[in-house]
């Protein structure tokens, strides 16, 4: 009888699931990284090891030495499916290596991790000259409609890791900005793209079940950080309207139903528990955020660690300081320990600070290794002209 009603149950779930509104795919090379998941409990007894580094190894920037274009581009966050591990950056400009001159951008490009044990080198599977410069997330017909307008276009950003589901399967949140000028732009809400890895002919495809997941009029769930817990996916938010990026929100939804809004629950600090109604902020917050920050965050991941036995947020806050911070907690509704610890003080270029900074745990989940211990951070260096991705591994005492 249990078994009927799950059946059932996934049954009417997806039923629900709606058609994309936007859909690609792409080859990717054939490259296999021994990437391992963890499986965190929900609720844990934290071990207080210190946020010390005893190795810290700079891989300098993020890249693809065999792209025929000099590539920049800033943001972004990996993604591992199937022993594949991607990262995906937001806006991608191409410039001839000859000349120096521009010779196409996007949004965002997606490149292959070619060797965990020198995780700067990248191959580029989007941004090549067989593909052009279309962005890896693609957009709807309406936002394609203004590609190639300086003036007038649509920008899909993410600055956080995906929400691996299954081995094959992934799902993605990117801010959805739309630009009125060169330089000014509103955002309008958050889209999810879906990835779906086929490891037997290595393509991956792209799907956003509707224009916006989340409206600008909501906390953008998973655009700051997520992480998955026994078959359930926590999805966080910065609250930036009210609370100028102090407080963080939380949903989540069991994994398998992600595409169907009707499965999505919402925390409340305040209450001590999930609601189904998704809150509209109309007002700060405070008492229902999962996080109050001490310090207003910016870009952050949130993951398990093995190696602390508790979950981590290693962030940037938004005072561009370019300093990593951590917080711990022993579930992924905390409570969160926010003395916002400094992790790492990454060095700023010419135009004084780094931004996009995150963690990406998946590097070092690999067989003898213990999780956690050692991480790959990543941020966008900015030179005198352009921006760039820069990795460095560090390992904790």
């Amino acid at each position: 009888m249990a078994i009927s009603a799950l059946v059932l149950l996934c049954a009417v779930a997806l039923s629900a699931a709606q058609t994309p509104v936007a859909s690609q795919s792409f080859p990717i090379p054939s490259i296999v990284n021994p990437w391992v998941p963890t499986n965190p409990g929900y609720y844990v007894t934290p071990v207080l090891k210190p946020f010390t580094l005893s190795k810290v190894t700079n891989w300098g920037r993020m890249n693809d030495s065999s792209q025929v274009y000099n590539v920049y581009r800033d943001g972004g966050g990996s993604c591992s499916l199937y022993n594949r591990t991607f990262w995906v950056y937001c806006d991608s400009t191409a410039y001839s290596k000859t000349t120096g001159q521009i010779v196409g951008a996007a949004s965002n490009s997606m490149s292959l991790a070619m060797d965990f044990n020198q995780p700067n080198k990248l191959k580029d599977f989007t941004l090549i000259p067989s593909t052009g410069f279309a962005p890896a997330i693609p957009f709807t017909s309406y936002e394609a409609s203004f590609s190639g307008n300086t003036a007038l276009r649509y920008a899909l950003w993410t600055y956080t890791n995906c929400v691996q589901l299954t081995e094959t399967r992934a799902m993605h949140f990117f801010k959805v900005q739309k630009f009125s000028n060169a330089y000014t732009s509103t955002y309008y809400g958050n889209t999810m793209a879906v990835y779906t890895m086929d490891p037997v002919n290595n393509i991956i495809t792209i799907e956003r079940p509707q224009e916006f997941w989340y409206a600008n009029t909501t906390y953008g769930y998973g655009s700051f950080a997520s992480v998955v817990v026994n078959g359930v996916a926590y999805l966080y938010g910065i609250d930036a309207t009210y609370s100028g990026n102090y407080d963080i929100h939380l949903a989540k939804v069991p994994v398998g139903y992600e595409t169907n809004m009707k499965y999505y629950r919402y925390y409340d600090s305040a209450a001590h528990g999930y609601s189904y109604t998704m809150p509209v902020p109309t007002a700060r917050r405070q008492s229902a955020a999962v996080i109050q920050g001490t310090e207003p965050f910016s870009t952050g991941t949130v993951f398990w660690s093995d190696y602390h036995n508790a979950y981590l947020l290693v962030f940037f806050n938004n005072w561009v300081d370019s300093t990593f911070r951590v917080l711990s907690a022993p579930s992924p509704a905390g409570p969160w320990n926010v003395s916002n610890t400094a992790l790492y003080q990454s060095v700023a270029g010419p135009r004084g600070f780094n931004y996009g900074g995150n963690a990406s745990p998946a590097y070092y989940q690999q067989p003898g290794q213990v999780a956690g211990k050692e991480l790959m951070l990543q941020y966008s260096y900015q030179n005198k002209s352009n921006t760039y991705p820069v990795g460095l591994s560090v390992t904790f005492n």
